[in-house]
């Protein structure tokens, strides 16, 4: 499926300083590779800690993995795909589809496999970022666009007897595809977007599985479907169309799904979704106790909605059993509840989402003044729009905090994202480093956090939208289209430019980055 070329010889340090380093080879570092490109910059290099391309897609290769966001949507939008097999693409397909864009778009020269960005230090005396990579060699660069994304970096339970458990045991972001499932007795402990996916798939192999669930979640019917030959026929020869429903989907997003999370306040829009949602338990559960055990007592929308079609039908086979006990301890021979059951299991997966803030501590980043990214960002992580903070020349990031909206595809907030860091690149000219000033990096800030203590994500429930103290660092509390408006122009009154001693040598080249 891959098709990268091997790291076979260390980067030199003393190879030329490139105009952009990217961190991630995602969607988000991909689209920045390709819309640097576009704009006539062709001296970057991505740097990719794994051996393949795809980020999220690359590493979340769990059975049943596949989007929630629907196809058509969920792609970029200068390069529309008309054959997508089904509404809700599978993980491999969208990793191949990444792969293509690479291709179509000639960046794969530019991406380094297996190739980790330990340490980045702001040398001011040059205007160059100093990249240390995992084989030991160092590269600089003007630029650097942090494109690592959030849902890859596993976040376990904090169990005790975790290391006990004597069988093969294994987080979904991290699935060992050696180890059989038929015939065996499994504990998938979480509930959530993963484990709805992979526990219908577990089912059909496994002898029994116990689903331990901790919240109960809004799950809403996925609908999916394969596109027949004539469809996908018609999106090929007419692309309108597929725009057409790209637009659709979108504003579906917007008009129904948006106005849910937006207030605290009684919605009658919200409410009548969640007495559906109710009803549908109950409709596709067959034991009564367990309908009631899967149903949310909070607000819709304080946490993820997910979607699914087969979840609450594994549920009801004679294999699988939702288990809603507390989790006392992982014991060697499978998990102890808080009522004191032994549950015996030959494997145990984790499912239970991801680090979100743990990529953007991935690397050491240390700024003006060895400043450290990790003591801006100590009490909570936060940024100008989502990408710039003071302090960090030239630094952008495609994901940052507060760049989700919950509602709609994350690659249209990364490509409004984009919009704005090449336009912060252009206007930085031949020598100088941009900067985004303290005044609106405070202002924005407080704004954001203002907005979102109204939104139903600051419900009272567990989530991991909400960090334990409460704050909400991930998501941006307006539609998408208010996020695209307010990416879509540099506000030059929001940033200081200063001009970086000479010495460094920045050169264009159409020739390998690593050369």
């Amino acid at each position: 499926m891959n098709r990268a070329i091997p790291h076979t010889e260390q980067l030199a340090a003393d190879a030329p300083p490139l105009q952009v380093l990217i961190v991630g080879a995602g969607f988000a570092g991909v689209g920045a590779g390709i819309r640097l490109r576009e704009a006539g910059i062709d001296n970057f290099l991505i740097c990719e800690k794994a051996v393949g391309i795809g980020g999220t897609w690359w590493h979340n290769r769990y059975p049943g993995a596949a989007c929630d966001i629907a196809s058509h949507l969920y792609c970029y939008s200068f390069e529309p795909n008309p054959n997508w097999s089904r509404k809700f693409a599978p993980q491999a397909e969208i990793q191949a589809y990444i792969e293509r864009c690479v291709d179509k778009y000639g960046i794969r020269d530019r991406i380094r496999l297996n190739t980790a960005v330990v340490s980045l230090d702001w040398e001011a005396e040059r205007g160059l970022w100093r990249a240390r990579l995992g084989d030991g060699s160092v590269r600089h660069s003007r630029h650097v666009i942090f494109a690592s994304g959030g849902l890859h970096l596993p976040a376990y339970p904090d169990i005790p007897g975790r290391g006990d458990f004597r069988g093969p045991s294994m987080h979904s972001a991290e699935w060992d595809a050696s180890v059989d499932f038929s015939g065996k007795r499994v504990a998938v402990i979480g509930s959530a977007a993963s484990a709805i996916q992979l526990v219908p798939e577990l089912a059909r192999v496994a002898a029994r599985i116990d689903v331990y669930q901790r919240t109960p979640n809004y799950i809403a019917p996925r609908l999916d479907r394969a596109f027949s030959e004539r469809e996908k026929a018609r999106f090929a020869r007419w692309p309108w169309l597929g725009r057409l429903y790209r637009h659709y989907l979108f504003l579906r997003g917007e008009w129904l799904l948006f106005p849910v999370v937006k207030t605290r306040r009684r919605s009658r829009w919200r409410e009548r979704l969640e007495r559906m949602i109710r009803a549908h338990i109950r409709a596709e559960v067959a034991e009564p106790a367990t309908a009631e055990a899967l149903l949310p007592s909070y607000p819709m929308g304080c946490k993820r909605i997910l979607i699914a079609d087969d979840f609450y039908q594994a549920l009801n086979r004679r294999n699988v059993e939702l288990v809603t006990a507390g989790i006392e301890r992982i014991a060697p021979e499978g998990v102890q509840t808080t009522g004191g059951e032994l549950r015996e299991a030959d494997i145990l997966v984790y499912a239970t989402g991801f680090d979100l803030e743990g990529y953007m501590r991935a690397a050491v980043v240390r700024g003006r003044n060895g400043r450290l990214l990790s003591e801006e960002w100590a009490d909570i992580p936060r940024a100008y729009k989502g990408g710039f903070v003071p302090g960090f020349p030239n630094f952008y990031f495609t994901t940052g905090p507060n760049t989700g909206v919950g509602t709609t595809s994350v690659v249209y907030m990364i490509e409004a994202q984009l919009e704005l860091i090449l336009q912060a690149i252009a206007s930085t000219g031949d020598g100088s480093a941009i900067e985004v000033t303290e005044d609106a990096y405070q202002r924005y800030n407080a704004e954001i956090r203002a907005a979102l203590q109204d939104t139903v994500w600051a419900g009272a429930c567990q989530s991991w939208y909400k960090r334990a103290d409460g704050e909400i660092a991930s998501l941006y509390p307006f539609n998408a289209r208010s996020y695209r408006r307010d990416h879509r122009q540099l506000e030059r009154g929001d940033f200081r430019w200063h001009a970086v001693a000479a010495g460094h040598d920045v050169r264009p080249t159409t020739a390998s980055a690593d050369r």
